[in-house]
């Protein structure tokens, strides 16, 4: 399993929150060495101070040692003045002025021993030769006295409140980073979220422009140069679609118009060639054949042609009111002819007088499709219902059968253009019967929805908005 963001928001976030970590690292780092420098350079300052003030004492003409234990005692103490003070002569033995400690010596390294010979200070890290964990500063400083190395002070100071600082800066730096870490994530979550609004804006704006919407354009919802661009990339794209979808627009109409006047030509000349003479049966029944298959054709060049006036918006017709009850009374006896040929049973339910801003004769054929649609595919002794009622300031009209119903991966494409859900009648039909419902209602300011489930027949749902009813009745011409 992957963990890996899916989103451009999330992984933004999961970036800049690495390069936070990173940079928290080699701050919590340089921070360390730095305190660590400072704080041993402070140790190192006092060391050296204490130890050329005893270099001093030590280099004068009286007896030093009085003043020199008197002295650190008053500013070590007793204890520490023994542990962390010693003087030595030339050769690394203590001065025999001195009185004789008590606990273990302050080692002399071979390093440091070479370095006072030269007359130069040593300073050291080093843990007591006691055992113990403790660590502590060691600086063995050479006393010259006529241009040679008269004596060798070692002073030494405890590393305890160096170590116990930065203990607490480690432990400080370690807690305080989850919490950083964690604001700093939200803050990039918030900040990449806010930056990549206009594109959620854009996004959505280019999801509600469909097919029949191409005019629409993308807004400039930012004026950031890299969204701009985007923008009208965007923009430029969907006027090279909307120019393309026009091209092939026009292209349906004009072939679907030129194909009008040959097929109605051919019809006619078959038609004639039927009643002019006496073919044989066998010519008869081919010419008969070819006058449906240029039926067919006919009925497939109207119903593109219909679909590219509608998709161009350029329909003759001019939108008027309509009375939906008076088309079922229209549609009636037409259906309830389709269905006795087809042995099934249509029930037309009486209709009340609805009113919608529209094209009559393409409603007409909107629900006569519909039911024409029903009747075909439904077995004989099935039922159709067509009903038509007033719900919430909508007309809605249904189509009911009792075929043998529709599977999900069909409804997805049913009112595709040349689809068929049943591929064994692909003679039965042009593909384009519901495609062209789709486009009426579509026109209609309308949309229609489908539930239907296999072996339990469907029902097409006609969803129309509705107008007041003119004062006078009016039928289109």
């Amino acid at each position: 399993m992957s963990l890996r963001p899916t989103t451009l928001r999330g992984r933004l976030t999961l970036w800049y929150t690495g390069v936070l970590t990173a940079l928290l690292a080699l701050l919590g780092i340089a921070s360390f060495m730095l305190l660590t420098h400072g704080l041993l350079s402070t140790v190192d300052d006092s060391l050296n101070s204490l130890a050329h003030a005893i270099a001093d004492s030590v280099q004068r003409p009286t007896s030093p040692t009085p003043d020199i234990e008197a002295s650190l005692q008053s500013l070590l103490g007793p204890e520490l003045a023994e542990r962390f003070f010693q003087l030595l002569d030339p050769y690394g033995q203590l001065d025999p002025r001195l009185s004789p400690p008590k606990r273990s010596r302050l080692p002399l390294s071979a390093a440091a021993r070479r370095n006072a010979e030269r007359g130069q200070p040593t300073i050291e890290t080093i843990t007591l030769p006691s055992g113990s964990k403790q660590n502590f500063r060691l600086l063995t400083l050479p006393v010259i006295r006529n241009g040679a190395t008269a004596n060798i002070v070692q002073v030494g100071m405890s590393l305890e409140t160096v170590d116990s600082a930065r203990s607490s800066f480690v432990f400080i730096l370690f807690g305080l980073s989850p919490v950083v870490l964690a604001g700093g994530a939200l803050g990039g979550w918030f900040l990449a979220r806010r930056a990549l609004s206009p594109v959620d804006a854009i996004v959505e704006a280019a999801r509600k422009i469909e097919a029949e919407q191409l005019s629409k354009r993308i807004p400039v919802l930012s004026q950031d140069a890299e969204l701009g661009r985007l923008t009208a990339v965007l923009n430029d794209m969907l006027e090279r679609i909307e120019t393309s979808f026009a091209t092939v627009r026009r292209f349906s109409a004009d072939a679907a118009h030129e194909l009008r006047t040959p097929l109605t030509i051919l019809k006619g000349e078959i038609e004639v060639a039927l009643r002019s003479s006496l073919p044989s049966e066998a010519a008869q029944q081919t010419l008969q054949s070819c006058l449906e298959e240029v039926d067919r054709m006919h009925s497939l060049v109207e119903d593109l042609l219909l679909m590219a006036r509608i998709d161009s918006n350029a329909l003759s017709l001019t939108p008027r009111p309509v009375n939906l009850g008076q088309i079922m009374e229209d549609v009636a006896p037409a259906l309830l002819e389709l269905a006795s040929r087809a042995g099934n049973t249509c029930k037309i339910y009486e209709a009340p007088s609805l009113w919608v801003e529209g094209f009559e004769s393409l409603l007409f054929r909107a629900v006569f499709n519909l039911a024409e649609n029903a009747i075909k595919y439904t077995p004989a002794n099935g039922l159709i219902e067509v009903t038509l009622r007033r719900s919430n300031g909508s007309a809605i009209w249904e189509v009911k059968d009792t075929g043998p119903g529709i599977t999900s991966e069909a409804q997805e494409r049913l009112f595709e253009r040349f689809y068929r859900s049943d591929p064994s009648r692909e003679g039965t039909g042009t593909g384009l019967g519901l495609a062209v419902v789709r486009s009426i209602i579509q026109l209609h300011h309308g949309r229609i929805e489908l539930s239907s489930a296999v072996g339990k027949g469907s029902r097409f749902r006609v969803i129309l908005p509705l107008i007041p009813a003119p004062d006078a009745p009016i039928r289109e011409d």
